[in-house]
């Protein structure tokens, strides 16, 4: 039996933390322990009780420099305490950048950094939104520097291989873990009320899933169709769903426990974004049995839609594209029981390429 810590900024309703949590269940099944150490106070998921999460740096702001080295000394404070409890740790796994630079200073032993986006394309993002966001994650990513590296995709492993800011110690794929039981029989539940011929995305109401691309490809669809959102700041797609002029089309229900059910239902699953790690909205979508169209996007994607599904990859940011291949994919039947991905995904299998981490 092995003792697994795994820290990470919040448990936001976000895919980072649905795959660290979907790897605990997996990894609890199995008899370890598991503790998640949660550096902000926010649950979004309805979490069982089996799960065992901790908040060592309560009510504190997570961004700056300022107060990094104590609030390592408070996350290592808890993690002796726990310690004392249950047995050193034997695996520590880091999630997102402001997790990453708590724990660059904690220095546990056998810690690994879980990579969920791409790194290149994060920091041209940051870059548009100012030289200061930008200098903050280069600065993040420079902590880097001799750590042991996760990715959750292929592709990703060569961009960091190909990155100046930082040399790894290792860089090492393993996909994320996918509850397809989990799924089928959530994908079952009811729905109260849903449109009769929608196509759905769910994402972030951030620029990186591009929204705006999507609310103008809704022009090129069949004219029956409305898209579904499922995300939290409604009022922010609102606002953009009106500038597009496209809010008589677009349902906004807000973020959902169960996105499952919404899949099931839906026409088709789509993804626009300008970069992602492995986009597991996609591989949600094809285990309910739903068509998929996505952005060819660094990274994931093309490694998800492959074989037949790869004629629904379409260039980033061009809503003609997008939404010309929903509308073939609308008119398509496709095979998805078999699709390559589902077999690689299994969170049973997953969890041992991680346990087979310890040293």
């Amino acid at each position: 039996m092995a003792n697994i810590a795994i820290i990470i900024d919040s448990i936001a309703g976000g895919g980072a933390e649905k795959v660290m949590l979907t790897l605990t269940n997996a990894m609890l099944k199995q008899q370890h322990n598991v503790v998640i150490f949660s550096l902000k106070e926010l649950v979004a998921y309805n979490l069982d009780n089996s799960i065992r999460v901790v908040f060592p740096l309560k009510g504190q702001s997570l961004r700056g420099w300022r107060k990094r080295h104590q609030q390592a000394l408070e996350v290592k404070q808890l993690f002796k305490k726990l310690e004392s409890e249950i047995g050193k740790f034997d695996l520590v796994l880091v999630n997102l950048f402001e997790a990453m630079k708590v724990a660059q200073v904690c220095n546990f032993p056998n810690s690994y950094y879980i990579i969920h986006r791409d790194i290149k394309s994060e920091l041209s993002r940051e870059w548009k939104l100012g030289p200061l966001k930008y200098f903050y994650m280069r600065k993040v990513l420079k902590q880097l520097q001799g750590k042991h590296l996760i990715t959750v995709s292929k592709q990703l492993v060569d961009n960091i291989h190909a990155s100046s800011l930082f040399t790894p110690a290792s860089v090492n794929c393993i996909y994320n873990p996918i509850d397809l039981d989990e799924i089928s029989a959530l994908s079952k539940e009811t729905l109260s009320e849903y449109p009769k011929n929608f196509i759905l995305h769910v994402g972030r109401a951030a620029k990186a899933k591009r929204h705006d691309v999507l609310f103008q490809s809704l022009k090129y669809m069949q004219k029956d169709v409305v898209l579904v959102c499922l995300a939290e700041r409604t009022r922010k797609l609102e606002k953009l769903a009106k500038k597009y002029n496209v809010s008589d089309k677009v349902v906004l229900p807000g973020f959902q426990q169960n996105p499952y059910a919404w899949m099931a239902r839906a026409k088709a699953v789509v993804l626009s974004s300008d970069f992602e790690g492995l986009p597991t909205v996609l591989i949600e979508a094809i285990a309910c049995h739903t068509r998929v169209v996505s952005t060819d996007c660094p990274t994931g994607p093309n490694e998800i839609l492959t074989g037949d599904l790869a004629k629904y990859l379409v260039e980033m940011d061009n809503p003609k594209a997008l939404g010309e291949a929903i509308n073939n994919a609308l008119k398509n039947d496709l095979v998805l029981n078999d699709a390559d991905i589902l077999k690689q995904v299994l969170p049973e299998q997953v969890s041992k390429q991680y346990l087979a981490l310890i040293q």
